[in-house]
């Protein structure tokens, strides 16, 4: 029975256990890739006082026998770094040299199972994890989207976020990254909920969940207000003001102008704006909880506007105007799914249709000669054209301006993430992009 069900993974740990050897620690200064190459070795871990390595003849079966013992545990997908999986396997590999490759069976793949399920889960944790943010300078109430509890900093010491006075490593800490955020410029700290992961994961998870959740200002506040720069403080940190000297014929010239996320919203505005736009914050908080915690309503629909949620804020962030229309098209074109150029279009002409209620020939606007077809056909080309090398990035110029897409992606990403919650919610919702489009036309 067991031989059956682990057929695959039989056949390739018996294929790379002779390939698994114990070495000698190897100094640093010789850790070479040439003498990797020299000792046909393809992957090598260092534990405590040997080597462990993977002789590359074995190193296909490695990875293979690595990708079924991930896939078969979607936690451990989930919540684990892959690179940790790879390490922990190559010390559980150790017991296994000098084996006689025919001896090794089904019970030899559950009983590898069974020990990464016991590595992982006492690795996984319940975690809230603690995210420095660069939001706005201005003091406001506490808010959430989704998992993601923002607080300003002059309120922190006040809150629950502080360790409780008997945690004194906890609270040195807290300090410490208090006296970060005060020099870097960040005023508002996120706390993410994430379960079911291992601390690095759930570090990563906590980040990229925080970055969702700053999309949902991005997308409901003005990019004029200073919301265009909104981001964690070690993503894309930058300075808060920008200065450039010029120098012509002799003379001097200065410039300087205050870059600073936020600084345009003023106080009491924050408050306002996610007051008045309740429904979108909760919309959004909704998809960025499905991330957080790994449980998806529709997963296929969900992660498709996350992943397109996080292009528009790298979109948002980008300086060269031809990378931010490359990262603008991307985020189209992952909410989409549309797996080539023709199918991008062709997705984004759906979108027009059942958002716009515009047809192909329709024009874009009412005083554009432009019409849908033609602009679906532009901005997918603009990407294609950049990434293929046919138009220069440094040198490029485009039919529409940047502001016109940041526009247009802003609304399709704000409206995708309002129809996605009334949609989870509509009887039998199908996973599908088609059926969801049908359904928004069906509402006009």
């Amino acid at each position: 029975m067991e031989q059956a069900q682990y057929g695959r993974e039989v056949g390739l740990l018996r294929a790379l256990v002779p390939g698994v050897e114990l070495l000698l620690p190897v100094p640093p200064h010789q850790f070479t890739q040439e003498f990797l190459r020299t000792e046909r070795i393809a992957i090598a871990q260092p534990d405590v006082d040997r080597l462990i390595v993977v002789r590359t003849p074995s190193a296909e079966a490695f990875f293979g026998f690595l990708d079924n013992l991930v896939g078969r545990s979607p936690a451990m997908e989930r919540g684990a770094i892959y690179a940790d999986v790879r390490k922990e396997l190559m010390k559980a590999l150790a017991a296994y040299v000098g084996r006689d490759a025919a001896s090794i069976g089904g019970g030899d793949v559950r009983a590898l199972h069974a020990y990464f399920e016991d590595w992982f889960g006492k690795l996984s944790a319940p975690r809230r994890v603690f995210v420095p943010c660069m939001l706005t300078p201005w003091a406001a109430p506490r808010f959430s989207v989704g998992p993601a509890d923002f607080v300003f900093i002059d309120d922190l010491v006040r809150s629950d976020f502080y360790p409780p006075a008997r945690d004194t490593l906890g609270t040195h800490s807290f300090n410490q990254m208090l006296e970060f955020m005060k020099e870097n410029g960040a005023n508002w700290l996120a706390r993410i909920s994430v379960e079911g992961c291992e601390r690095h994961r759930a570090e990563e998870i906590a980040a990229l969940s925080t970055d969702l959740a700053i999309v949902a200002l991005q997308v409901v506040i003005p990019l004029s207000w200073g919301s265009r720069t909104m981001k964690r403080i070690d993503a894309r940190r930058g300075g808060t003001q920008r200065q450039v000297i010029t120098e012509i014929e002799g003379w001097y010239l200065g410039s300087w102008s205050n870059v600073q996320a936020g600084m345009a919203i003023g106080t009491g505005t924050l408050a306002d704006q996610l007051q008045n736009t309740a429904p979108v914050i909760a919309a959004v908080g909704r998809l960025v909880k499905s991330f957080a915690t790994g449980q998806y309503r529709l997963p296929k629909l969900e992660q498709a506007w996350c992943d397109a949620a996080y292009w528009l804020h790298e979109a948002l962030a980008e300086n060269i105007d031809s990378i931010s229309a490359v990262k603008l098209e991307t985020a189209l074109e992952v909410l989409m799914w549309a797996g080539s150029t023709s199918g991008s279009q062709a997705r984004l002409e759906a979108i027009l249709a059942a958002f716009y209620g515009l047809n192909p020939d329709d024009p874009i606007r009412s005083e554009s000669s432009m019409t849908a077809k033609q602009f679906a056909k532009r901005i997918v080309s603009d990407r294609s054209q950049i990434l293929h090398g046919t138009r220069s990035t440094l040198n490029w110029r485009s039919a529409m301006n940047r502001s016109g897409d940041e526009g247009f992606v802003i609304e399709v990403v704000r409206r995708t993430a309002i129809e996605l919650e009334a949609y989870a919610s509509s009887p039998s919702p199908k996973d599908d992009l088609d059926a969801f489009l049908v359904w928004v036309r069906g509402k006009q």
